[in-house]
């Protein structure tokens, strides 16, 4: 994926394709408890990203074999307890970036997706390049 490019559109310069990697999760309450996705297997997740391409971050879930309902935020969004109203849910999973706005008020059924960002070889050769 590109941040901002649409399939099918001609790559602009300064344009580069990438991919989320990442597939441990851990509970935000307890960072030490952590958990492959298929612990999550037959649930549905409520996944939370307030990133700047969160469908990106739910795609990625979807490659892990998660099943989601998708809860897309604005970037930098300020949660608060009323943007979570289904916090007492099986299962919440969420971006590092987003969990850390959370932390104060949701309960030990939240998992943090650490994710990092991968360029593919083409695009990383072009940012490399002098």
């Amino acid at each position: 994926m590109i941040n901002g490019w649409l399939p099918g559109a001609p790559l602009q310069r300064r344009e580069f394709t990438m991919q989320l990697t990442g597939n441990l999760l851990y509970n935000l309450r307890n960072p030490e408890l952590k958990a492959q996705p298929e612990i999550f297997a037959g649930q549905v997740l409520h996944a939370v990203a307030g990133i700047g391409h969160p469908e990106r971050f739910f795609t990625h879930l979807k490659k892990l074999g998660l099943r989601v309902i998708e809860h897309a935020f604005p970037d930098h969004h300020p949660y608060t307890p009323q943007d979570l109203p289904w916090h007492e849910s099986e299962a919440i999973v969420m971006t590092e970036k987003d969990a850390v706005k959370c932390v104060d008020f949701v309960g030990d059924n939240v998992w943090v997706l650490p994710v990092q960002a991968q360029l593919d070889p083409a695009s990383a050769a072009l940012f490399w390049k002098k």
